[in-house]
């Protein structure tokens, strides 16, 4: 079972890009999954968030330091069995291994990002049988990462007794995952799983519009670009 989630968030230019992803999904992931504890890996592509979404996402509470600002184009997650797995090399003592295409790949990266998350529960959809398979994401993904501000016993009791049991009733959801982050500002995380962007542009609005949530969203602080939305390009969709 994995309860853990290693992400990174980052752009990449365009120049050599295929050649990156050719190395990252057929070299590096393989390489990853071949670590005690490793149990998936996805690689997702940021979509525009939808129009709807988008003027929603516009009232949201951000920082504008820079500091904390990741890119904005992909999202690579690898789930582990715990979050000791991904500590055990930590990502530093990785980084000091690294071969020389490793480290010229990895260097392709602009303004990467990475978090290790703790999972603390999880909800299922109405479309959770649509899943490919046991450890494979969905084709599309939104993930928020915020701060309640002291606000965290409220923001929980929120997820635990309106949000995730809406989730688990909107039509396009395969299931969602609360996270807490183990190393890096903000606290809290949490990954939507959808059978398509189309589905999660059309349906995760009504989400939006609760009291619960507008009140929420009146403490919560984003950092730039959260949340995101993207399209899984590995494993292949359909594939």
């Amino acid at each position: 079972m994995d309860r853990a989630v290693w992400a990174i968030i980052y752009d990449l230019p365009e120049e050599g890009r295929d050649e990156y992803m050719d190395w990252f999904h057929g070299v590096h992931i393989p390489e990853k999954l071949a670590r005690p504890g490793y149990t998936w890996a996805a690689h997702y592509e940021v979509k525009h968030p939808g129009e709807k979404f988008e003027k929603i996402a516009a009232r949201l509470n951000r920082t504008d330091d820079p500091e904390l600002a990741s890119g904005a184009g992909f999202i690579a997650l690898f789930g582990g069995e715990s979050t000791r797995v991904f500590y055990d090399p930590s990502p530093a003592q990785l980084k000091e291994r690294q071969n020389e295409e490793t480290r010229a790949m990895t260097g392709m990266r602009i303004q990467a990002k990475g978090f290790i998350l703790c999972e603390e529960w999880r909800v299922e959809g109405p479309d959770a049988g649509k899943r490919e398979a046991p450890d494979v994401m969905a084709p599309a993904i939104q993930m928020g990462r915020y701060d309640a501000q002291g606000n965290d016993e409220d923001l929980q009791a929120w997820y635990a007794q309106e949000r995730m049991a809406r989730v688990a009733e909107t039509p396009g959801c395969i299931g969602a995952r609360k996270y807490l982050v183990a190393t890096a500002w903000p606290k809290h995380s949490v990954l939507y799983e959808y059978t398509s962007l189309e589905s999660r542009e059309a349906n995760y609005i009504a989400l939006e519009e609760t009291e619960g949530t507008k009140r929420v969203h009146g403490y919560l602080v984003h950092p730039p670009g959260s949340p995101l939305a993207a399209s899984r390009i590995w494993p292949p969709q359909n594939a």
